[in-house]
């Protein structure tokens, strides 16, 4: 998901995917075979039923609720598990028992329930209610950029409550632009479409999100980018080291801000003890001219790094964030789904390129 908002007065990349490739992993409704239609609208009933009936528990009822359904799912999950183990052994595995590894893993599915129905359970918000379950850190310096005249860029993670980042964004500061990720389920997309709207904020397509962000930009406006999407693969990809492994990330808010000068502000949600969050805005990044949305797209996720080393549990670790094997590397270094690519190399023969053309070294 990615959004955006606008202020009041106060790709041709690599990897080139076929059309017909995104149409099949993404497919219309009218694509749809006879069985699958079925299940897309088993689906579609499971979820509406849980947007009726989430708003109307308690709170405290929801997280428990989420943490029973996020425990089921890991056990069920023996794919995403195998993911999430994977990449935990790769990041933690000479300092973490494997005792350890398996909760972090498992309260990781926890944390995602909890995110999911808390979004349904946001229908109960309003401007004076929603301050009751956040702390705010460093909205005042967003803000003062903001009334210099500029827009800017907010980068977070798939990290605790991202859903609930964006809608205090709506109530904080001001309603503006949704630009949501496309489902496997066509159904399913009008249903998150209207609880990501809850805030205010209108909602767009992906498709030329690049272009209507950009216009959006150039008119004044502020936007707000996953960096850890999992994106439609035509859209453009960067390489960056996370966690100290190479992995393909959007490039989206590098390249808008190498196309408007506006400051990259990285934002994340950190969990309470006492189950509020605190919604962080860091100090706002610059970078001169020359810098390559390499460095750009690095820096942002090493300012957001940390707190997922603080805190594993409340990142998305079951998905193949490390899926390709770069050349070279020992596949020792990587987790056990990894494999080669010859595009992503070609990604990283790039950006080598552009550093040696800039007078630059790479690691």
């Amino acid at each position: 998901m990615c959004w955006a908002r606008r202020l009041p007065s106060f790709r041709a990349s690599r990897p080139q995917v076929r059309t017909e490739d995104v149409a099949k992993k993404f497919p219309e409704w009218e694509d749809l075979g006879r069985w699958a239609r079925v299940r897309c609208r088993l689906e579609y009933g499971g979820l509406a039923l849980v947007a009726r009936v989430a708003p109307k528990l308690s709170w405290a009822m929801l997280r428990r609720l989420a943490w029973v359904l996020g425990g089921l799912v890991y056990q069920l999950d023996r794919r995403g598990r195998g993911y999430a183990l994977a990449n935990l052994n790769m990041v933690f595995g000479r300092e973490k028992s494997p005792e350890e590894i398996r909760r972090i893993a498992c309260d990781s599915y926890r944390y995602f329930a909890r995110t999911m129905l808390e979004l349904f359970w946001a229908e109960n918000f309003n401007r004076r209610t929603f301050r009751d379950m956040v702390d705010l850190a460093g909205y005042e310096r967003s803000r003062d950029v903001c009334y210099e005249g500029n827009g800017v860029i907010g980068v977070c993670a798939h990290y605790a409550n991202f859903e609930w980042l964006s809608l205090t964004g709506g109530f904080e500061v001001t309603q503006g632009i949704i630009v949501t990720q496309r489902f496997r389920n066509p159904l399913l997309g009008a249903v998150f479409d209207r609880l990501r709207a809850s805030g205010g904020h209108r909602i767009i397509p992906q498709k030329h999100s690049l272009l209507a962000t950009l216009r959006h930009l150039k008119g004044g406006g502020s936007i707000g980018i996953l960096t850890d999407l999992q994106l439609d693969p035509r859209h453009p990809l960067v390489p960056i080291k996370s966690f100290g492994r190479w992995c393909p990330v959007t490039k989206m808010h590098a390249v808008l801000h190498k196309r408007t000068g506006f400051p990259i502000i990285p934002m994340e949600c950190v969990p309470l003890p006492d189950g509020r969050y605190r919604m962080v805005m860091h100090e706002p990044l610059f970078f001169p001219p020359e810098a390559t949305e390499q460095e750009i797209a690095q820096k942002c996720w090493d300012v957001l790094e940390p707190q997922i080393r603080r805190q594993p549990e409340a990142w998305l670790w079951a998905y193949k964030h490390w899926r390709n094997l770069p050349a070279g590397a020992d596949p020792a270094d990587y987790p056990s789904y990894a494999s080669r690519s010859e595009s992503f190399d070609q990604i990283l023969q790039d950006e080598v390129a552009a550093r040696t053309a800039g007078g630059k070294n790479t690691a």
